[in-house]
């Protein structure tokens, strides 16, 4: 499926809000118990691509003005793992649409 301006910038939106989500234990988000502490203590967990030359590329959002093909190279690198995020939430919208009707 080809990647439209209007799908890229809503798998953006998710992945802002999903890298938003991201804390470090050594940050102490939460207390005693499990007890939250409190926002302001979270960060956002930085994307990184793969231009169009093989390059590895660590851009500022937005990522707009990145072409869609490389914007969907988007992963989370964390230490030798890599989530690829942007590719994820493609099939997580996939799925949606095929299965529960959402009309993008």
């Amino acid at each position: 499926m080809k990647i439209t301006k209007k799908r890229a910038s809503l798998l953006r939106e998710l992945e802002r809000i999903i890298g938003s989500e991201t804390f470090n234990g050594k940050i102490k988000n939460y207390g005693s118990k499990g007890t939250f502490l409190g926002e302001g203590r979270d960060f956002r967990y930085p994307l990184s691509f793969t231009d169009e030359t093989g390059q590895k590329i660590k851009p500022k959002p937005p990522y707009s003005d990145l072409p869609i093909d490389v914007q969907m190279t988007g992963r989370y690198v964390m230490g030798t793992n890599e989530l690829h995020i942007m590719r994820a939430l493609e099939k997580a919208v996939q799925y949606l649409e095929e299965n529960h009707a959402l009309k993008i």
